[in-house]
């Protein structure tokens, strides 16, 4: 049998403004990344893009069945 418990909204009402969820977040903006970061970055697409290019050729080149 599941048991079931009820809500006070009440007390939630007051949690929430306690917390401070009541009120919206800041003001969030982009920040420009460094060169070495974007190299980084470059770096790990070209990663990903061998390895998924490796993965295709492996499967396509599988044991015969």
């Amino acid at each position: 049998m599941k048991r079931v418990e009820r809500v006070d909204y009440a007390e939630l009402a007051r949690l929430l403004r306690e917390e401070g969820w009541d009120r919206p977040l800041p003001e969030v903006s982009p920040r420009p990344l460094k060169a070495w970061q974007q190299w980084v970055f470059w770096g790990l697409r070209l990663y990903i893009v061998v390895m998924l290019m490796i993965v295709i050729w492996a499967f396509s080149h599988g044991a015969p069945s």
